[in-house]
């Protein structure tokens, strides 16, 4: 996984107040979307339920502006993989 990914989405969720354990969840996330997951299932993994409040997962799913830009960098990560 390109290492440009993680600080884009740390970005966007920065003022969800991104801390260490959240980091890592975004990483299992992007992982689990990789390996062809869509978000919402991704956010049901037992992991992410176990690491993160109903209120931060509700926030990513109800925040069509966050599910886009988490979509959009995804999607950017993969074409620039392709052309490697």
């Amino acid at each position: 996984m390109p290492d440009r990914i993680v600080p884009a989405i740390e970005h966007i969720l920065k003022d969800m107040g991104v801390d260490i354990v959240e980091e890592r969840v975004t990483y299992f996330l992007i992982q689990e979307i990789h390996n062809g997951k869509s978000l919402e299932d991704a956010l049901k993994e037992p992991y992410v339920v176990n690491n993160t409040r109903p209120a931060w997962r509700r926030h990513v799913l109800e925040n069509p502006k966050l599910v886009n830009a988490i979509e959009q960098e995804i999607d950017r990560s993969f074409k620039s993989r392709e052309g490697e």
